[in-house]
């Protein structure tokens, strides 16, 4: 049985500047200057708890005063004693991540090296140890931009939309993007073990679930090799791997002999089971799944897994020139609607991610999401985020770790993404969660810009797909994130408009803009609008004397921009005046006026993409939370306040909703969506929330999976209301509004009207 020995807590840390002076040597370190680390960590945050960063690393203009730490190298030094261990077992170091270009020492002498940011390294050290004694575990970490600036460029580098990261695999927000600040970080950021491991391994764990037709039977044939020794496998008898699956009172067991053969394919017949569902369709059981590996009666090694029982498929088309448009997810035989956010990041310095997940997953369920994109400009999270998905029905779609620039392409490159794309897949595949990969973030629609066929990438056309065929042929994939079939590359403008999976930004002016009303996407991967935060927040974002007015250094570069620009602090001032007519004066009204805005832009996108079901297939809005203290499209900020647009999506996001469709003949159709399997009745009303006169009011059948118009609301444009929608299911009262006539609206008449939202939703 592997054994392991946290490496965690106290190290010693060692600062040298690189870039000016002589490059440190192991056996020079010790006279840089020392401090103490904390690991898992980043550099910065122990630089600053020893006073030679800013207290307070993101407030004000920390960060820019930080980015003296890009010239340093460091040392991570730590003692521990030779463990026990016997003549058939080995010893490794396994670290969880390690930011990035990394040399590693035990007792003076070079074990292993490493250069990516994303995946775990594990060495073996058994050789290095000293008997029955204390050994010393030295990690030199080189600067990261001496290793870019080190790297030859291809000439294709200069179609990429920046000139920051190309050939380092490492977060590609850490340079600088527009919703994170510039930390190029180094640390060992997740946890650090000693393993003690026999000569027993599980080399490959994998299954597939297939439903029985009539819905009362289901199987699984799982997948599984191993490692262990030859003789072992030849002998009368093998192995045996034992499985063990439990979900409530249905359980599954069966057995496999290895016998002069390392790998076995198991199935399991399984009566009335417990079916994993998405949030919202259905409970998302968990089959909590033990596979042991025996020699004769002795447990050697075992593994965990989360067996959800499901069917999953995308059903896409390349273009919406065809005759069934398609991007539409397929579970167990539905189709899902999928609503929730882009994931990035919990924080700039990723050791502190984890910490964070709890709040910031349980306020996904809240809002009512039942999927998130893990975005491709962040990294790749830890189990814990994938097990809360599966055990609380929440889809994941899962971008690989490239974003917005072409990968450099050179043959130790290739190796490098190979070996990640493979640890990457193999740790996220059983999980029932998953339900897509995609190969990048938005790197297709920049090569499109660019005149360049997106086919002519080979990461995402030869090397991922080739990666995923051998490891996970089971989840779909998607080469980026939107996708661009290079048989479409005709006319840019065009192209951009005719892909079933699109990012709708544009110009972010008036939300109910052309743009946004007419789009023909089926699925939307990105939308936001930019919300400023709670007054308290900004108070801890920028100092006192930067909160008002605006337009200064400080929220410049709190609106995440790197490059001075104030075009993202003019955004939500213009957002402001396109809806109500004014310029605020005071930071009270800007925050308030500028929350209003986002609340109800994003309360519109969502509901037009609902309003559209069943041609129509779902909507990932930006973002949840933000990764740190800014004025961002986040509907939480990063110290978990939320903004207005928290409620406000809730409430769109809930699984049957009554809304307003935008004027058409005179009238304004009333939809109900209803996003669960089953129908559903009740009675709606619709009240003007001002003076609650009576609009209209119904009996309505929300049919299933669709969404359906159940009735017209005669209302002029001219006529600025507030309408308040309510309906009864089953006895229980739910709301949704809808905010008529066309801008500018008064704000001090708004406010009231918010305040009356408040009052009547809060005593649901």
């Amino acid at each position: 049985m592997e054994r392991k020995i946290s490496l965690n807590g106290n190290w010693n840390l060692y600062i040298g500047d690189e870039i000016n002076l002589p490059k440190s040597s192991i056996e020079n370190y010790q006279k840089l200057k020392k401090i103490t680390a904390t690991v898992p960590g980043n550099v910065e945050l122990d630089m600053s708890k020893a006073g030679l960063l800013d207290k307070d690393l993101f407030k004000g203009m920390a960060t820019v005063n930080s980015m003296e730490c890009e010239k340093y190298g460091f040392w991570y030094e730590t003692k521990f004693q030779t463990p026990k261990y016997s003549n058939d077992e080995r010893v490794f170091i396994r670290f969880g991540a390690v930011d990035c270009i990394a040399d590693y020492y035990i007792n003076g002498k070079k074990a292993y090296s490493s250069n990516n940011a994303f995946i775990p390294q594990e060495f073996e050290v058994t050789s290095y140890l000293k008997t029955d004694s204390q050994n010393i575990l030295a990690v030199h970490i080189t600067p990261s931009l001496v290793g870019e600036l080190e790297c030859e460029y291809a000439g294709s580098m200069f179609c990429t939309s920046s000139a920051s990261l190309f050939s380092l695999r490492k977060p590609a927000h850490a340079y600088g993007w527009d919703i994170f600040p510039r930390a190029v970080t180094a640390g060992l950021w997740r946890d650090v073990d000693i393993v003690i491991k026999n000569q027993y391994s599980f080399e490959n764990v994998h299954y597939k679930a297939y439903l029985g037709e009539d819905g009362k039977t289901a199987s699984l044939k799982f997948f599984i090799s191993v490692n262990a020794p030859v003789c072992e496998l030849m002998k009368a008898g093998g192995l045996t791997l034992k499985i063990k699956g439990v979900c409530k009172e249905s359980e599954f067991s069966t057995k496999a002999t290895l016998s002069r053969i390392k790998a076995a394919k198991p199935t399991v017949l399984i009566e009335n089971p417990k079916i994993w569902w998405p949030r919202g369709c259905g409970e998302a059981n968990i089959y909590d799944t033990t596979i042991g590996l025996y020699n004769g009666d002795t447990l050697v090694e075992e593994v965990y897994l989360n067996v959800g029982i499901r069917e999953l498929k995308l059903d896409r088309t390349d273009t919406l020139k065809c005759e069934k448009p398609r991007f539409h997810f397929i579970v167990n035989g539905k189709e899902i609607f999928c609503k929730g956010s882009n994931w990035v990041p919990m924080d700039a310095y990723h050791s502190r991610d984890k910490q964070r997940y709890v709040r910031a997953l349980s306020l996904a369920t809240d809002i009512g999401c039942n999927m998130l994109r893990v975005w491709g400009g962040g990294v790749y999270e830890d189990r814990e985020f994938y097990d809360y998905c599966d055990r609380h029905g929440i889809l994941v779609w899962q971008d690989f770790m490239m974003a917005c620039q072409k990968v450099n392409i050179n043959e130790e490159i290739k190796e490098n993404l190979r070996n990640e794309f493979k640890t990457v897949i193999k740790t996220l595949r059983t999980h029932p969660c998953l339900a897509v990969y995609s190969g990048d973030n938005e790197i297709d629609a920049m090569l499109l810009n660019m005149n360049i066929n997106p086919d002519t990438n080979i990461v995402t056309r030869k090397i991922l797909p080739e990666v995923i065929e051998e490891h996970d042929p089971f989840t779909p994939y998607v080469a980026s994130s939107p996708y661009v079939s290079g048989k479409l590359v005709t006319e840019r403008r065009q192209c951009e408009e005719i892909l079933p999976e699109q990012h709708l930004w544009g110009a972010r002016d008036y939300y109910k803009a052309d743009f946004y009303k007419n789009s023909k996407a089926c699925f939307v991967g990105e939308t936001g609008y930019h919300g400023c935060p709670d007054v308290e927040s900004v108070k801890e974002i920028v100092d006192e004397e930067y909160v008002w007015p605006i337009y200064n250094e400080q929220w410049t570069l709190h609106s995440s921009d790197q490059f001075g620009s104030q075009h993202r602090v003019k955004l939500m001032d213009d957002q402001i005046a396109q809806l109500f007519g004014i310029r605020a004066d005071n930071i009270e009204d800007f925050s308030l006026a500028s929350q209003i805005s986002q609340a109800e832009a994003k309360k519109y996108f969502i509901e037009r993409v609902r309003i559209k079901r069943p041609y129509t297939g779902g909507i990932l809005w930006w973002n949840l939370i933000d990764g740190w203290p800014q004025m961002s499209d986040a509907v939480v900020d990063y110290f978990y306040r939320k903004k207005i647009a928290y409620d406000y999506i809730k409430r769109s996001q809930a699984p049957i909703i009554l809304m307003l469709d935008e004027m058409r003949d005179w009238h304004f159709p009333l939809i109900a969506s209803n996003d669960t399997l089953n129908d559903a009745s009740g009675e709606y009303e619709i009240t003007d929330i001002e003076n609650g006169e009576v609009i209209l009011k119904g009996e309505f059948v929300a049919k299933a999976n669709t969404s359906t118009e159940i009735a017209k609301v005669n209302l002029l444009y001219s006529t600025k209301k507030m309408l308040l929608i309510k309906w009864t299911i089953d006895g229980k009262e739910y709301y949704n509004h809808y905010l008529a006539g066309m801008p500018p609206f008064d704000f001090d008449t708004y406010k009231k009207w918010y305040k009356k939202l408040n009052e009547i939703t809060e005593r649901k």
